[in-house]
């Protein structure tokens, strides 16, 4: 802890408190870590590194993207580190969820229950694992993510298909989507396939539809905020969402906020676009015409009328011109100069 700088210690205690609040099983996204202490998603994980170094944190990190998999706390108070199990971290997960075509409005109490995760044992594996069609569906993965099955993984994919009832095409295209977003991890895809079964998604071209809206919606704020070099955050796609649902703004309008916001700040932020975009609601505004007029009406109320002369500003007063001044006459005075030395 000593040699730790604070950023380390932040993460550390915020895990901790996790373990101690979280119910078993229950997922940290990075992006929430990072949301919850202020810092980036980079700085979160060169902490996990530094006490996976020191035995404090066991991080075990995908081979592919680097990223933690999961995490477990170890025990200070003993020798051969005893490790407490904390919640699993996932890798950020962001798309799948604003990816839903919000404009049916289904009350979360529509939504179907999600089942839980089965544990298959040894000989049921072997079971399915002989089935023609599984066989072929876990070969054809292997080749996507590049490395052989673990029992988990494979416990993962039964899972998709036997509990969410996912057809084989739609866990095809649900790998391949994973993997073309640079995510291989099986924990990914399990946080991306229980967005699609939130949605009641069941086919390959109702999930190609749910991506297609997704990059409708937020690729305009990406670029408006220059921000290709990262995902959107669970907060900031939260902001996004409030604009377009709760008020009723189209991409023009939310793009032209984000670049209002650039141009006064130097750089994007969500809440910064949100006050612009909150007062334009207030003053009901639909179009970028109406932008136009309210940005005019409020230059003119700034502006002074023509004609009219700026008041001069007040002398200062200090302790050298706090007095009268005195004027003098120097054409007399140098007349009166010369007159005394004829």
């Amino acid at each position: 802890m000593c040699d730790a700088n604070g950023e380390f210690v932040k993460v550390y205690l915020y895990l901790l408190r996790c373990m101690n609040g979280a119910p078993t099983g229950t997922g940290i996204a990075l992006s929430d870590i990072a949301d919850r202490l202020n810092l980036t998603e980079k700085d979160i994980i060169r902490a996990l590194k530094y006490w996976n170094k020191t035995d404090v944190l066991n991080v075990v990190f995908d081979s592919q993207t680097g990223e933690p998999a999961s995490i477990t706390i170890l025990a200070l108070d003993s020798d051969n580190n005893s490790a407490a199990a904390i919640a699993q971290i996932p890798d950020t997960v962001c798309e799948p969820r604003s990816g839903a075509d919000v404009s049916t409005g289904s009350p979360d109490a529509d939504k179907p229950s999600v089942p839980a995760a089965a544990s298959y044992s040894a000989a049921q594996l072997k079971f399915f694992r002989e089935q023609e069609d599984i066989k072929q569906l876990l070969y054809i993965i292997e080749k996507y993510i590049g490395k052989p099955l673990t029992t988990s993984d494979i416990n993962k994919i039964l899972y998709f298909r036997e509990s969410l009832k996912f057809p084989s095409e739609l866990i095809e295209y649900l790998v391949e989507y994973c993997v073309s977003n640079q995510h291989s991890s099986l924990y990914y895809m399990e946080k991306v396939a229980l967005a699609w079964y939130d949605k009641g998604i069941t086919s390959v071209e109702e999930a190609k539809n749910s991506s297609a809206i997704y990059v409708r919606r937020n690729n305009p704020v990406i670029k408006a905020f220059g921000m290709s070099d990262r995902k959107l955050t669970p907060i900031e796609l939260d902001f996004i969402n409030r604009w377009y649902d709760e008020y009723g703004f189209d991409a023009a309008i939310i793009t032209e906020a984000c670049q209002q916001t650039v141009l006064t700040l130097g750089k994007p932020n969500f809440r910064y676009a949100d006050r612009i975009l909150c007062k334009w609601r207030s003053a009901e505004v639909h179009t970028l015409e109406d932008v136009k007029k309210l940005s005019s009406a409020f230059k003119a109320k700034i502006t002074v009328p023509a004609g009219t002369k700026p008041q001069a500003a007040p002398a200062k007063t200090n302790k050298f011109n706090n007095f009268s001044q005195r004027t003098y006459d120097f054409d007399a005075m140098e007349k009166d100069l010369i007159s005394n030395n004829k």
